[in-house]
């Protein structure tokens, strides 16, 4: 599938790939990897943006992450949700560009790609902790860790991203020419 890139594509890709990186800046630190309100962001470009153009926006998150850390984000904790970025934002925007203004599957859209990015994350997050930082881990304390107490705040976060999202909809990638 070819996609074209557009002046517009590139701006929106940017906007959110920076406000990603930006958000990772606010943090609470409750174990291995902090809450950030870099979820939010995510959620935002897969509700707002169109499928490739939010690959591009966790990319270049990513990207930044790598550049300006170094070699030291592949053995963080955290990086394995950085690299479920890239691949939960486009998956929700193409959900969402196939389930226009229902409600009940936009939920459903939020809660299983939010599950995915746990799902790719905590494998990462328990071989850095197991194999780099020589850390004792139970399957149970990964989960507790690395998900149990991010829930709360994750859906707050997914509340106010689709809130957010609703609001700005008419100013998305998605209402735009291609």
């Amino acid at each position: 599938m070819k996609v074209k890139v557009t002046t517009r594509m590139m701006t929106y890709a940017a906007l959110f790939g920076v406000l990603t990186f930006v958000f990772g800046f606010i943090r609470i630190p409750v174990g291995p990897v902090p809450i950030t309100l870099q979820t939010l962001a995510v959620l935002m470009a897969g509700l707002l943006l169109k499928p490739a153009t939010s690959c591009l926006a966790m990319l270049l998150h990513a990207f930044l992450k790598i550049i300006l850390g170094g070699s030291s984000p592949f053995v963080s904790p955290g990086f394995g949700f950085v690299l479920a970025f890239v691949v939960a934002s486009p998956l929700l925007s193409f959900l969402t560009q196939r389930n226009k203004g229902n409600c009940v599957r936009t939920a459903l859209n939020i809660a299983a790609v939010t599950f995915l990015i746990y799902i790719l994350g905590l494998p990462y997050m328990a071989l850095v902790l197991r194999f780099y930082l020589n850390q004792t881990i139970t399957f149970g304390n990964i989960l507790m860790t690395g998900m149990v107490v991010f829930l709360p705040g994750d859906a707050l976060k997914a509340v106010t991203a689709w809130f957010l999202a609703y609001r700005l909809t008419p100013f998305s990638d998605k209402t735009g020419t291609t």
